[in-house]
């Protein structure tokens, strides 16, 4: 039995379909898909803004940001502006507990 590859963008229509209610089993009817876990696991993705992981290989665990270089500028930029916010809400709280904000 073969592992199965979908596209990038079968991934994030499944994940929309899934947002807008429809059931898993039957996304995977419309959609080809061998499991509906996959589509909650994608989904768990998109929420954490995790983009690079839909497009990476099957067994390839990708960590900081590697894999980025083939995603589209605005998802990039979405996931700079975020790793940003994340790390001047770390300046501020060493700011406050040193007295200095």
């Amino acid at each position: 039995m073969a592992n199965n590859r979908y596209s990038y963008e079968t991934k994030l229509e499944a994940v929309r379909l899934l947002n807008e209610g429809v059931p898993g089993r039957k996304i995977c009817k419309i959609l080809g898909l061998k499991s509906d876990g996959l589509i909650y696991t994608w989904r768990k993705y998109v929420r954490n803004g995790d983009y690079y992981r839909l497009n990476q290989k099957p067994g390839k665990q990708y960590k900081y940001n590697k894999g980025n270089l083939e995603l589209p500028s605005d998802v990039i930029k979405d996931m700079e502006i975020k790793q940003m916010k994340e790390e001047l809400e770390v300046i501020k709280k060493y700011l406050i507990m040193e007295g200095l904000w």
